[in-house]
């Protein structure tokens, strides 16, 4: 069979839609093949063989199956060139897996620089795939507050077992996301590492680039919980010693920026006296300085570093400092 006619039987479902969820996303390019193949595309067209080359830790017919499979979510285009066999090239669909393919070459060069790599010197991958889990099951919203233990996480609202809980919990030890801890004699308990907060730039892209090409309807690609999720998950790799034992106040406010009133979620987080930020649960009698904004001006601070939109109060210097702290953990260069 030549090779545009495996790649006609791997496509005969052909969906044209990408998955609905930000796990969805995350599945795809994180399964070993889907990311590895985006960013192949992603500096020219490529022949069906000059492709499988690069991706040379596939077989040429697992790699065909999963072209296949971004080709039904529209990521990947096809072409046919005339002869005997055919060939085929290959391309990132514009816009769709063209920006799909920039944040992930962008993750790529920031945060999966500092992810342990396989054996055979592979990126991470499958370290999305489990974020991706965690994050469906509401357990990265979970760590995002304050350190779990195993029975903490168990207990949420989900269909994993106790032991499922705690493999996947390994897992993510092992590619850095968390780190296992023992805050007291009660046993082992699980947080976000630096590198699994930074890890919310990532999710924070997806959204976005949901938003735009894929929902199609104007809706947020993070609902205000995810995004006040993403924010408190960040907000404790900041930094802030020149500001210590101060208290900040996020906001984050539904709908497209516009005047109108809106549901909104507030995060407080305390300074300690070396810099570092706790996230308060409990109300706080006094706040030294706020920041509130819409889902889509997040967005802008998150992963533009724009910050011209967002509502001050208070103290600026401390807010102004946290805000470009916010985005600049997130894209640092590892």
């Amino acid at each position: 069979m030549d090779e545009a006619a495996e790649l006609g039987v791997q496509t005969r479902e052909d969906t044209r839609l990408p998955p609905a969820s930000i796990a969805g996303i995350l599945r795809l390019v994180g399964n070993g093949a889907g990311g590895p193949i985006l960013l192949a595309l992603g500096p020219e067209p490529l022949r069906t063989h000059q492709l499988t080359r690069r991706v040379s830790h596939l077989s040429p017919r697992s790699a065909y199956r999963h072209i296949g499979i971004l080709r039904n979510h529209g990521l990947v285009a096809r072409q046919s060139e005339p002869g005997v066999p055919s060939r085929v090239v290959l391309s990132l669909t514009d816009p769709l897996g063209r920006n799909l393919c920039h944040l992930l070459r962008r993750f790529v060069s920031t945060t999966m620089t500092q992810l342990p790599r396989g054996g055979n010197g592979a990126e991470p991958w499958g370290a999305l795939t489990l974020l991706g889990e965690f994050w469906e099951m509401g357990l990265i919203d979970e760590l995002s507050q304050a350190p779990k233990s195993a029975v903490d996480l168990a207990r949420h609202a989900h269909p994993m077992t106790y032991h499922q809980v705690i493999r996947r919990a390994g897992l993510l030890a092992t590619y850095g996301l968390v780190d296992a801890c023992h805050p007291n004699s009660n046993g082992k308990y699980y947080e976000l590492t630096d590198v699994g907060r930074r890890s919310m730039g990532l999710i924070s892209d997806i959204g976005r680039w949901r938003q735009r090409h894929v929902n199609g309807d104007g809706t947020p690609g993070l609902t205000k919980g995810e995004m006040a999720t993403v924010l408190r998950a960040t907000l404790q790799a900041v930094r802030l010693p020149e500001f210590a034992e101060m208290t900040i106040e996020l906001e984050v406010s539904e709908g497209v920026d516009g005047p109108g009133s809106r549901l909104s979620e507030a995060l407080r987080g305390h300074i300690d006296s070396a810099g570092a930020m706790r996230i308060d649960s409990l109300p706080i009698a006094s706040i030294d300085g706020s920041a509130a904004a819409t889902i889509n001006t997040w967005f802008g601070v998150l992963l533009d570093g724009n910050r011209g939109r967002v509502k001050v109060r208070g103290n600026l210097p401390l807010v102004d400092t946290c805000l470009t702290q916010l985005y600049d953990v997130l894209w640092e260069e590892g």
